[in-house]
C-alpha cells in the first residue's frame, strides 16, 4: 500500500492503477480504500468516466461518508485541468442532491472562476442544507463581497461567527467587509478577534493592517503588513536578509540593495520613490524593474542600477520589495518623500509632441484598470474600481478641452465602440480622443506623453501614480470601498501632492465623482484660459 500511495503521490498514475486493479481481486474486490484509490489513479491518468464510475461505487458502499470525488479535486487542480471540476461536481449533486459539502467545493470553484452569480447559487443551496453550517455563511458573506453587497457581507459574516465564535476566518472576513464599508471601529474589532483566535496566519494579519493604514494609522500597520511575505508563492529570497527597519542605525554603505517588484506595477511606482534615499545613505542599490517600467525608473536618478526583468538576481547584502521601503523608512502621513521623482526623457518628450493635439488645455484619460486573472479575487475588485467609457460621457461636455486616451488593454476598445476615437493629434469636434496608446511600448511613452498634459482623469491605476509621481494634476475616480492608500474621509493625497480624490458616495455609482470632476475640470480650464491670455 505504501508504494502505491508513492506513485499516487509522484503521479505514476498507471503503476499505480495496474497494482490495484491486481489487489482488488477476491475477498478484497469491496474494500472501499482501495477503491477509493483505483479511483483517483484513473482520475490522475485522464480516464474521468472510469475515475467517476469507481468512486460512485465507494460512494454507495459507504453513504454516510463524505463522497470520494472530493478527493480528485487536489489531483486536477495540480494538472491544470480545473475545467472537470465543475461537472466532476454537479455529476455528483445529480445522485446526492443534498451533499452540502460538495454544494460549496462547488461554489469556491466557481468562485475562483470568477463566475460569481454560479458560486452565490450553490453557496446558498449549501448554507440551505445545513443550516448550521457556519463555514457556508462565510463563504455567501465572501462572495457577497466580490459582488459589491458589503451590507450582506457583514450580515452573513456575523451569522458565521454567531455559529461558530473560533472561526478566525469568518471574522477577519466581517473585519474586511466592514472596512470597505468605512466602519474602521468595528472593523479593527473584528480583526482583533481573529488574530487573537489565529495569531500566525499571514492573511489575517495582512487584512487587519490595511484596516489600520486606510485609518492612515501606518507605524502601527507596516509590521503586520510585512506578512503578506509569508503567504504561499510570494517570494523565494531569505527573511533573514529582508531589509531591516532603517531607524535602528543601520549601516546601509557600500551595503548592496536589491529592490525586488512584487505585482502591482501602480505599487512599484508609488514606492519607488525612497530608491534615491537608500542611495543617499551610502547603499548600493539594485533596482528590478519588470518590463513595462525598465527605463522609466531610469529616471530615478544616479546611484541606482536598474535590473532589467529578465536579468539574474545579483549577490545582495539585503533585499526589500518596493512595497516594503515605507516600512523601512518608518513612513507615517507625516513624513512622506515629496513629488515628483519620475521624470519623462526629453528625448521622449519631442517624439510623442507630434502625436499629441497642439496647444490647447489637455486632459489624460483612463477608466479602467487591469483585472490580473492569474489572481484570485482580484478580478471582482478591478471591476469595482473601473468603469465604462459611456460612464464618462458628462466630461466629454466639457468645452476647450483636448482629450488623451491613456488607456491600454481589452477597455481601449471602448473608443471604437463609442466612436470617440480619433487617431490623428487634431479632433474633428464633438466626443473625439486622441488616442497615441496603439505605439506606446512602455511607461517611459506614457511618461512622454503624460509630461504634455494640463491634467490627468484616472480611475485607481498605475496611472494614477506614474502622473501623481511625475507631479501631475490627477483626478482621481475613486471607488467606495477605496484602498488603503488614498485614506478615508479626504479628498486629497498625502502621497501626491497635486491627486485630488473623488470617491463614489454609493458602491458602484459613479455619476457623482464624475460630475464633481467636469465641475472641477471647468475651474481648472478658466485657470488655464486666464493664464494663457496673460501671457
Amino acid at each position: 500500500m505504501e508504494q502505491i500511495r508513492q506513485w499516487l503521490e509522484s503521479g505514476r498514475w498507471n503503476d499505480a492503477r495496474s497494482a490495484l486493479q491486481a489487489a482488488m481481486v477476491n475477498e478484497r474486490a469491496a474494500d472501499p480504500d482501495l477503491g477509493t484509490l483505483l479511483g483517483l489513479a484513473l482520475g490522475g491518468g485522464g480516464d474521468m468516466a472510469g475515475a467517476m464510475a469507481q468512486l460512485h461505487k465507494v460512494a454507495e458502499q459507504c453513504p454516510d461518508e463524505p463522497h470520494p470525488c472530493l478527493d480528485l479535486l487536489p489531483i486536477l487542480q495540480a494538472q491544470g485541468r480545473t475545467d472537470e471540476i465543475a461537472p466532476l461536481l454537479l455529476e455528483v449533486l445529480v445522485r446526492r442532491p443534498r451533499t452540502p459539502l460538495v454544494a460549496l467545493e462547488l461554489a469556491r470553484h466557481y468562485r475562483a472562476s470568477g463566475k460569481m452569480r454560479d458560486a452565490l447559487r450553490w453557496a446558498w443551496h449549501a448554507a440551505g442544507l445545513q443550516p448550521q453550517w457556519g463555514e457556508a455563511r462565510r463563504l455567501l458573506a465572501w462572495i457577497l463581497a466580490d459582488l459589491g453587497d458589503l451590507a450582506g457581507s457583514v450580515t452573513y459574516s456575523r451569522q458565521a461567527v454567531a455559529l461558530d465564535p473560533y472561526d478566525a476566518a469568518a471574522w477577519s472576513n466581517l473585519g474586511v467587509a466592514l472596512t470597505d464599508l468605512g466602519r474602521h471601529d468595528e472593523g479593527e474589532i473584528a480583526h482583533d478577534r481573529a488574530l487573537a483566535l489565529a495569531p500566525d496566519q499571514p492573511r489575517i494579519r495582512v487584512n487587519r493592517a490595511v484596516n489600520l493604514l486606510a485609518q492612515g494609522r501606518m507605524r502601527e500597520a507596516w509590521a503586520d503588513y510585512e506578512w503578506r511575505l509569508r503567504l504561499p508563492g510570494h517570494t523565494g529570497l531569505p527573511m533573514e536578509q529582508l531589509l531591516p527597519d532603517l531607524d535602528r542605525g543601520v549601516d546601509l554603505r557600500g551595503k548592496r540593495v536589491l529592490l525586488t517588484h512584487e505585482d502591482g506595477l501602480g505599487d512599484t511606482i508609488q514606492f519607488a520613490r525612497f530608491a534615491p534615499l537608500l542611495a543617499a545613505r551610502g547603499a548600493q542599490v539594485l533596482a528590478h524593474a519588470p518590463p513595462p517600467l525598465e527605463r522609466l525608473l531610469r529616471s530615478l536618478g544616479s546611484g541606482i542600477t536598474i535590473l532589467p526583468g529578465s536579468a539574474a538576481l545579483p549577490a545582495f547584502d539585503y533585499h526589500c520589495p518596493y512595497t516594503s521601503l515605507p516600512r523601512a523608512f518608518g513612513v507615517t502621513i507625516f513624513n512622506i518623500p515629496a513629488t515628483p521623482y519620475l521624470f519623462a526623457e526629453p528625448a521622449l518628450v519631442a517624439r510623442w509632441q507630434t502625436a499629441l493635439p497642439a496647444g490647447g488645455f489637455k486632459v489624460g484619460l483612463v477608466w479602467a484598470g487591469q483585472a490580473r486573472p492569474w489572481l484570485e479575487g482580484y478580478g471582482p475588485l478591478d471591476g469595482r474600481r473601473s468603469m465604462r467609457l459611456a460612464d464618462l460621457a458628462p466630461l466629454m461636455q466639457r468645452t476647450g478641452v483636448q482629450w488623451v486616451s491613456l488607456q491600454k488593454g481589452v477597455a481601449a476598445e471602448e473608443l471604437t465602440e463609442q466612436g470617440w476615437r480619433n487617431d490623428w493629434p487634431q479632433g474633428s469636434g464633438g466626443f473625439s480622443i486622441c488616442d497615441p496608446m496603439p505605439q506606446v511600448q512602455d511607461f517611459a511613452d506614457t511618461a512622454a506623453i503624460v509630461a504634455q498634459l494640463d491634467a490627468v482623469v484616472t480611475v485607481d491605476t498605475s496611472v494614477a501614480h506614474l502622473a501623481g509621481a511625475m507631479g501631475k494634476t490627477v483626478l482621481l475616480l475613486d471607488r467606495f470601498d477605496t484602498c488603503w492608500r488614498w485614506l478615508r474621509n479626504r479628498n486629497d493625497s498625502p502621497w501626491y501632492d497635486k491627486t485630488r480624490i473623488f470617491r463614489q458616495d454609493h458602491l458602484g455609482d459613479w455619476s457623482g465623482p464624475v460630475a464633481q470632476i467636469a465641475a472641477h475640470l471647468g475651474a481648472i480650464n478658466i485657470a488655464y484660459g486666464a493664464l494663457h491670455s496673460v501671457c
